[in-house]
């Protein structure tokens, strides 16, 4: 295709427009190395993938003799999957009897509680029942005044009549017998009147005894519920104790040799569950690399020794810390993995080498960069010329 475009060129302006290629290339090559944008990578000494783990020790909570286990070394387990159990058919009978206690607790409460209610509202009853035969004695006690006040008004009329002989004998004794029967009705309504008050009194003193006892009686079941329900909660706690779940989800990196019937005591080590957790890349730079041009948020990628790149692609990264010192001649950066090749297997350990975005230049800087580096390499591998005799002579009789 070039030869051919050449050929057109020379037959169709001739030799003279030939020199226009390599100016028009030189032209592309100079817009490129003045205005391209290229990333530029700092490289790491050396790094290697790192699994965060937790560690959950699996002990035995309490003494028991062992009944059942599901301990196997390496085997996967789930947070809450049942790893072993320890006898407890005892704690299993006095669980069952607390319940069955409080079952029979919560009637008996109920019926004090209606029974209080229903004396609650009798004494109420009793007290407007007493009400009302204190009104109704009362008004007997006001006929009874008003009888006798006008039989007494009858005796004094009668009693001048009497005086004069103006009624007979018969009807003086018929005045005086009506006075008397008239003040013993108003005693006998006073006394009545009395009466209803003492019993009404008795009434309501008694019901409020009962509505008290029957508040004691409560107060008794509510105590019993509650400490019912403590035991039962108690020996529920006790009872998972001796069925031990595994804490998270992970692998029995560790188990006890001990077998079913064994009899054990609290604190022996069973299993140990070793959880997994988040994948990151640990990689060490250079101080005069890292120092001032790493920087969180940066974006990287990493080549796995053992997994050619081209074949199974890079780990997809991003800078989430540095640190401000350097520890054995390397500067630390941790790394958070954004994107696993597919085909990788995720094993702590890792190795390979991190490749840190640093920032973006033209290929004009990256040269100007490189002359001035190379320059000053020079100077500073240039050892410092030698002092004169008349210097060193000079510096002894200043000193």
């Amino acid at each position: 295709m070039f030869p051919r475009t050449v050929r057109a060129l020379l037959r169709g302006r001739g030799r003279s427009a030939l020199w226009l290629l390599p100016v028009g290339l030189f032209a592309v090559w100079g817009v490129w190395f003045l205005r391209a944008s290229i990333t530029v990578y700092e490289p790491s000494v050396q790094a290697r993938l790192e699994v965060h783990r937790e560690v959950y020790a699996v002990d035995a909570p309490v003494d028991g003799r062992l009944v059942k286990t599901r301990v196997e070394l390496h085997r996967q387990v789930r947070a809450g999957e049942v790893l072993f159990e320890l006898a407890h058919e005892q704690e299993a009978r006095q669980l069952a009897e607390a319940e069955a206690q409080l079952r029979g607790l919560g009637p008996q409460l109920a019926a004090a509680r209606a029974e209080l209610e229903v004396e609650q509202g009798a004494l109420v009853a009793q007290q407007e029942r007493g009400a009302a035969g204190v009104e109704e004695a009362k008004a007997r006690l006001v006929e009874a005044e008003a009888l006798a006040r006008r039989a007494l008004e009858e005796k004094s009329s009668a009693e001048q009549l009497h005086s004069r002989q103006l009624i007979s004998e018969s009807e003086w004794s018929r005045v005086r017998t009506e006075l008397e029967r008239a003040q013993a009705s108003e005693q006998a309504s006073r006394a009545a009147l009395a009466r209803v008050k003492m019993d009404g009194t008795m009434l309501a003193t008694e019901r409020r005894i009962r509505a008290a006892a029957l508040r004691r009686d409560i107060a008794e079941l509510e105590a019993a519920e509650s400490v019912a329900q403590a035991s039962v909660e108690r020996l529920r706690e006790e009872l998972e104790r001796r069925v031990v779940k595994a804490p998270a989800d992970g692998i029995l990196g560790e188990t006890s040799p001990v077998r079913v019937g064994t009899q054990v005591r609290a604190g022996d080590r069973m299993a140990t569950v070793v959880a997994g957790g988040d994948v990151r890349i640990v990689a060490q730079l250079s101080p005069a690399t890292a120092l001032g041009r790493v920087r969180a948020g940066q974006t990287a990628r990493m080549k796995l020794e053992g997994f050619a790149w081209t074949e199974f692609g890079m780990v997809r990264a991003t800078v989430v810390a540095v640190a401000s010192e350097a520890r054995d001649g390397l500067v630390r950066v941790e790394l958070s993995v954004d994107e696993m090749p597919v085909g990788i297997p995720l094993e702590h350990g890792l190795p390979g080498t991190v490749d840190i975005a640093v920032e973006d230049s033209t290929p004009l800087r990256l040269v100007l960069r490189s002359l001035g580096r190379g320059l000053e390499a020079p100077a500073r591998s240039r050892p410092l010329p030698p002092r004169s005799s008349g210097d060193l002579e000079m510096s002894r009789g200043g000193s």
